[in-house]
């Protein structure tokens, strides 16, 4: 618990036994709950898991926004984390969010990404340069300042959900969750940086440059103009 309030962490996971241990080793004693969604893994995802302590959810619908809205149907704590399977995310920060938005009577903490390494792989360019494109037209289109508009670990309190539409299966789930909350005058959000390097990632990626940053940029303007898109 934190402040007196349960406190939940919800893990997306696809094909992660190789990520996860390592993952939830890391999550701190005061996280009540880790919801970990078997997102048709065929590996032993699931397994190590609850190996761990962990209360999995299986979503038969592949999709990482459909994994997410899996898990936040589930999740009975009053604050709720997320976190990736890989690695990448620093979860012993948790807490230390958590409390800040007790603190400063926030609903929602959004983790913005700052590199922790120099590394000038092809692989770190080439993404983080995706990421400032995409947040540059969330920004545009929607007049928000969200300064990571991919980020996919959030802090939040569970009863927002309730005023969110969130209608993305896959990769635009958390450019869309981000808008939603932004837009929303009721909900007091900010974004916090944490450090992050894709170099650290555990097992192989999901995420495919182009044809996910493409589908995300794509989802951006049917958003904003309200054009239907079938999932995910």
């Amino acid at each position: 618990m934190i402040r007196g309030k349960t406190l939940g962490l919800v893990i997306p996971a696809h094909n992660e036994a190789e990520g996860l241990p390592a993952v939830l080793e890391l999550v701190p004693d005061e996280i009540d709950k880790v919801f970990v969604v078997d997102n048709c893994s065929t590996d032993n995802t699931a397994e190590v898991a609850r190996k761990f302590g962990a209360i999995v959810i299986d979503q038969p619908l592949k999709g990482y926004g459909n994994a997410y809205q899996a898990g936040f149907s589930i999740v009975d704590t009053e604050i709720v984390s997320t976190a990736d399977a890989d690695g990448t995310y620093p979860v012993d920060r948790i807490p230390e969010l958590a409390g800040y938005m007790l603190d400063h009577e926030i609903d929602f903490i959004s983790a913005r990404r700052i590199p922790s390494d120099q590394a000038g792989t092809l692989n770190n360019v080439m993404r983080f340069s995706g990421n400032v494109i995409l947040t540059f037209f969330t920004i545009f289109l929607f007049w928000k300042i969200i300064r990571d508009s991919q980020s996919g670990m959030w802090v939040f309190k569970r009863e927002i959900l309730d005023d969110l539409k969130l209608t993305s299966g896959g990769m635009p789930f958390s450019e869309e969750l981000k808008i939603e909350v932004w837009r929303n005058s009721q909900i007091k959000c900010i974004e916090i940086g944490i450090p992050f390097s894709y170099s650290q990632r555990l097992g192989e990626a999901k995420l495919n440059l182009w044809r996910d940053g493409f589908r995300n940029l794509l989802f951006l303007f049917a958003k904003r103009f309200g054009i239907p898109m079938t999932r995910p």
